[in-house]
């Protein structure tokens, strides 16, 4: 269909935040998203980070916890390194904790990038937090619960 083909081309930037609370989560998603990134790789540049993933694993200490302070530096130094993140193997890092909703919102503000979407699914508790950000900034909010 000719029309649904030009809103695809309007979309400009997805930023896709998964988030976890253990490792093993990310394994069943992990090749989808690690092809999605090869294939950016290969694009020639027309859609240049189109698609920026965010992932985060909520059972992991931040950086800023003293008992965690040694493995999150040697992480970065890995990730550095390698290229590839230890616990997903995406290029991607893994970020300990939870995002932070205020941060985030603002970044994609901020970008003026056009209309934003956020598409949610995941708990009611959550649900709540983002669709109150989105009511915030002005973004549409759209979600799916199962």
């Amino acid at each position: 269909n000719r029309s649904s083909d030009l809103s695809v081309m309007r979309l400009k930037k997805v930023d896709f935040y998964w988030i976890n609370r253990d490792q093993h989560s990310f394994e069943w998603f992990v090749s989808l998203l690690s092809q999605l990134e090869i294939e950016q790789m290969e694009e020639d540049g027309t859609f240049d980070r189109f698609l920026e993933m965010h992932m985060h694993m909520t059972s992991a200490l931040k950086k800023t916890d003293m008992k965690a302070i040694g493995l999150q530096m040697a992480l970065d130094l890995i990730h550095k390194k390698e290229k590839r993140d230890l616990i997903t193997g995406l290029k991607t890092r893994t970020e300990a904790g939870r995002p932070d909703w205020n941060k985030v919102f603002e970044n994609i503000d901020r970008d003026k990038k056009g209309k934003v979407t956020v598409f949610f699914c995941g708990s009611p508790a959550l649900s709540q937090i983002l669709k109150s950000k989105c009511d915030q900034f002005g973004f549409e909010f759209r979600k799916e619960n199962f």
